[in-house]
């Protein structure tokens, strides 16, 4: 007679089944740099990216130096996301896919749009926009437009230009893919996320887009005194005693304040835009003082390197003019709405790094799988309950994410949302 033979799925199977069901649930993710994860060892990790030197040329033929001076920005290791499971032991004898429907899936979808939202939710920090603020984009000449005005403030144009849209506005972009490229690329845009190129732009579709509510502002807002190079203007005009006035990632301009291209450094005829990095109030007599990015440049400013030198910042140079007392301040979208957001960036403006989490030594079973193509890696630790007869399985990631070069990003807007 003969014997039935007892599959029993091992860890290691189920360990990498689910980085497989990650990887392929995944959209922002696979968009962004990828190459830090050397420089971090674990979770809890902190160090400063020393970002490229930028120099200005000099003209004639007498030596013009330029001592150099570190830029560096924050990144930390510090988001952790984890599933847990409890099934039977006899549960591990269905096969693979059966397995994965009923325990895995529903799990590690749910960590990749963690992941994935962790990395769009950096992007409230860029400060280029393009689009109106309440009208849904959804022609290829919004994408356009917006291309144009990356490409005025010296974004690359290499071919890693990602566009990350809504899904309301990847439908109304849908009848512009469809009649303006060939099958083959029309049957491409129903893969995971991605919905084809349009314009300079490789596009994908996310649930996961962080929409943006704006302050309670109202008045007339102006500069109370001229500006400084710094990240801090101190401005007048405003409605009073006005709590959340600003909130974080809402965008304004300056009247007389241009940006820079920053290779020519002359102007791009467009105000530059600067982002709230903290909430701000106004005062009884309708005073605030913002802080906003990016940091104001002239083209007069200078810093000290550690040999005690006077180092000129003019090669990082981003606004013609400071603004002068009395300049009016606009801020983008009405008040107290919320609006969808589209996000446009170069490869290169955000940084994602996976690090491989220690294995706990007092765990009897523990599996760490990595995917050497996408750079992912997850850990699964097991314990047993005798009196169940079941195992509880815990799958981990742990990663951190961070806009590198906010110049090299912008928020599409989007129609009003709720």
């Amino acid at each position: 007679m003969a014997v039935e033979k007892n599959n029993i799925l091992t860890d290691d199977v189920i360990a990498k089944k689910a980085l497989v069901l990650l990887k392929n649930n995944m959209v922002a993710a696979r968009l962004v740099y990828r190459d830090y994860e050397k420089t971090f060892g674990k979770v809890g990790d902190s160090i400063r990216l020393k970002l490229p030197f930028r120099t200005k040329s000099a003209s004639g033929r007498t030596l013009v130096k330029q001592p150099l001076v570190d830029q560096t920005i924050a990144f930390n290791i510090n988001r952790q996301e984890h599933v847990g499971l409890e099934y039977t032991v006899k549960d591990k004898t269905l096969d693979i896919e059966q397995f994965a429907e009923r325990y895995l899936k529903s799990g590690m979808i749910q960590m990749a749009n963690v992941v994935d939202r962790s990395i769009l939710l950096t992007l409230k920090n860029a400060f280029f926009t393009s689009g109106t603020p309440g009208v849904r984009p959804g022609a290829f000449i919004d994408f356009a437009n917006a291309a144009a005005k990356q490409t005025t403030f010296a974004v690359p144009d290499d071919g890693m230009r990602r566009a990350v849209i809504d899904p309301f506005t990847c439908a109304s972009l849908s009848d512009e893919v469809t009649k303006l490229f060939k099958e083959s690329m029309v049957e491409a845009a129903y893969k995971k996320g991605y919905k084809g190129p349009v314009s300079m732009y490789d596009t994908y579709e996310s649930q996961n887009l962080p929409k943006h509510t704006v302050g309670d502002y109202g008045g007339t807002p102006l500069m109370a005194a001229v500006g400084t190079n710094s990240n801090t203007i101190d401005t007048d005009g405003w409605d009073a005693s006005t709590t959340d006035l600003l909130l974080v990632g809402d965008v304004f301009t300056i009247a007389g304040v241009y940006g820079v291209n920053p290779q020519s450094y002359e102007t791009t005829g467009i105000l530059q835009e600067f982002v709230v990095q903290a909430n701000a109030d106004s005062t009884a007599g309708g005073l605030s003082t913002i802080t906003f990015a990016p940091s104001m440049n002239d083209g007069t400013l200078t810093t000290t390197n550690d040999d005690g030198d006077t180092v000129s910042l003019g090669a990082y140079q981003n606004i013609t003019a400071l603004p002068a007392d009395g300049a009016a301040i606009t801020v983008q979208g009405a008040a107290n709405t919320t609006y969808e957001q589209n996000y446009l960036f170069h490869r290169d403006a955000i940084a994602l790094c996976v690090v491989n989490l220690e294995l706990p030594q007092s765990a009897t079973v523990k599996e760490r799988v990595y995917d050497p193509e996408s750079g992912l890696s997850i850990l699964l630790t097991k314990a047993y309950d005798i009196n169940e007869h079941s195992e509880v399985t815990r799958i981990d990631i742990v990663w951190g994410a961070q806009l590198i070069y906010p110049e090299l990003a912008m928020r599409l807007w989007g129609a009003v949302s709720g």
